[in-house]
């Protein structure tokens, strides 16, 4: 039987998120984040209050990678971590520098968006993200 990997959707969905992070390290590497770290400080903006269980579960990271990154955030002056109200979880918040790390980016972020959807064209970019989404719900 005679078998066509090029056509393997694992193997073109690693090599695309691999140009694509490739493409935003690059943007955000003079400014000393990745586009890892910069997804959690997206993530930590808009939910404030979050413990690092709901950080992993809404980001799709594995707890060690997220506490690795969150650690390096930390010590980075970006954000602050303290204990939750209950329980034993800790919580992230940014710190006034990360927020005007978040201001500085977001002009990039913006421009890295519309750099890919030029690529792709508008109705495939809204497509390639609908159909990312829809299977991250898988």
């Amino acid at each position: 039987m005679e078998v066509d990997f090029t056509t393997c959707l694992v193997f073109n969905t690693r090599m695309a998120a691999r140009a694509v992070t490739r493409r935003y390290d690059g943007l955000l590497r003079p400014y000393g984040v990745t586009s890892a770290q910069f997804s959690l400080i997206g993530g930590i903006k808009r939910g404030e209050g979050q413990t690092v269980t709901e950080l992993a579960e809404r980001n799709g990271i594995d707890r060690t990678s997220l506490t690795r990154n969150l650690d390096r955030l930390e010590a980075m002056g970006l954000i602050a971590s303290h204990p939750a109200a209950k329980g034993n979880a800790r919580v992230c918040d940014l710190t006034a520098e990360g927020e005007a790390l978040v201001t500085r980016l977001v002009p990039l972020w913006v421009e890295a968006q519309a750099e890919m959807r030029e690529l792709l064209s508008a109705t495939d970019f809204s497509t390639t993200l609908d159909v990312l989404k829809r299977l991250s719900r898988v």
